[in-house]
């Protein structure tokens, strides 16, 4: 537990330049700057996905990598659907934000951690919360060493575990982020097979990178997908691999949700046979009345025309995944924006709406340039109430949509 001076020194300083509390450690001699930065750093990410961690000051906190990598609290509390009332092993256990919020509805949560810094700092907060259903074990589990521990513990428990879940990590030594599974710490394409001799259910947490059916096939097992965003920010994708499996990719489930500050959970869920049966219907976007953007989770998902089809709204074209309608649809999943103006992409009309529009939030769907040229091509500057989205027709032109969003 840190000493009373160093947590109101903490709390003093929360919302402090770094850098220049950095500089002027010699002011503070009593004080381990260093451990303090390193707290304050780490207690401003964990604020982001756990206020009521890191607002205490008898929980310690200070790997802001592991923080940073770490699930929120919204995505540990949906992975409580995978497992219910039974035994889980967390492989990965990090800084414990998935083994908490499995231990709430489960018996009992056998959590793995092989840093050992990290794991007795875990040991502390897990002790201080109270929890008494969660068993922490300082190793780490690879191709040797697998049959050693799980047997062990399950002979211990007297039963196989009915959930074991893997967080890999997905960075290399110097920060540098990892996209091919089999690069993962630990590869659980190489794992797999001998983790179901001690579970029929395996949960893999992976890159928002990864692609999904190259993922599926490297797996193998996989009976679902769920793409979890936060505020329109895609934070996780979950594989579930169950023993026996041996579903085709198009019979998949995948489940796009998106918390929604301003709208509430946000949900779609289909296979990809049910894309590809799907149907789009086009229309020119310059009578339309409303302009609506999936969510994050939904892109990701390859839900293009579906989404359409569900919503009974038009595509502005096959690789624009926008869509318009005539009446308003408060329960699309996404953003909703409401058509002022439609106009051309040309020099002419930047002109004009540079002058109309001062301030204007800029985005672009399937468009010749980024959003960032558009902006310093219109020259406004960036925010307000009105939206610009440059898209591509399936005519080929390109168009600028004007449009206030509504939610």
């Amino acid at each position: 537990m840190l000493d009373d001076k160093l947590n109101i020194f903490i709390r003093e300083h929360l919302n402090d330049d770094l850098y220049k509390l950095a500089l002027s450690a010699g002011k503070y001699p009593d004080i381990d700057i260093k451990k303090a930065l390193l707290l304050i750093q780490s207690k401003r990410k964990l604020s982001d996905k756990m206020e009521e961690w890191a607002i205490r000051d008898d929980l310690i906190f200070s790997f802001p990598t592991s923080i940073e990598q770490s699930s929120s609290k919204l995505t540990a509390q949906y992975k409580q659907k995978y497992c219910r009332s039974g035994l889980v092993f967390d492989l990965t256990g990090g800084i414990g934000m998935d083994a908490y919020h499995l231990s709430l509805n489960n018996r009992k949560v056998i959590y793995f951690e092989r840093d050992v810094n990290l794991f007795n700092e875990v040991s502390h907060n897990f002790k201080t919360l109270g929890l008494n259903n969660i068993t922490l074990i300082n190793r780490e589990i690879t191709k040797s060493t697998i049959d050693e521990i799980l047997s062990k513990v399950c002979n211990e428990e007297g039963c196989q575990a009915d959930l074991i879940y893997i967080d890999p990590s997905r960075r290399k030594i110097g920060g540098k982020r990892i996209l091919e599974l089999k690069e993962y710490e630990p590869d659980i394409t190489e794992l797999k097979e001998k983790l179901f001799s001690y579970t029929n259910r395996i949960v893999v947490k992976v890159s928002p990178m990864t692609d999904l059916k190259r993922a599926f096939e490297e797996y193998g097992n996989v009976s679902a997908i769920d793409i979890l965003s936060i505020n329109n920010d895609c934070k996780e994708v979950v594989f579930i691999l169950d023993k026996g499996c041996s579903l085709p990719f198009n019979s998949v489930d995948i489940e796009t949700i998106n918390y929604c500050s301003k709208k509430g959970v946000q949900k779609l869920r289909f296979t990809p046979q049910d894309e590809i049966m799907a149907k789009s219907q086009f229309s020119g976007i310059d009578r339309a009345l409303y302009l609506y953007e999936p969510n994050r989770s939904i892109l990701k998902s390859g839900a293009f025309k579906l989404t359409g089809e569900r919503f009974s709204l038009d595509k502005v074209a096959i690789n624009t995944h926008l869509y318009t309608g005539e009446s308003l649809n408060i329960d699309f999943p996404g953003r909703v924006f409401k058509i002022k103006e439609v106009t051309d992409y040309n020099k002419h009309n930047i002109h004009n709406l540079s002058k109309k529009y001062p301030k204007v939030n800029v985005s672009v769907r399937n468009f010749p340039i980024p959003a960032s040229a558009l902006r310093k091509e219109l020259g406004c500057e960036d925010g307000g109430e009105t939206t610009l989205v440059g898209c591509t027709l399936n005519n080929g032109s390109q168009k600028m949509v004007i449009c206030s969003q509504i939610f």
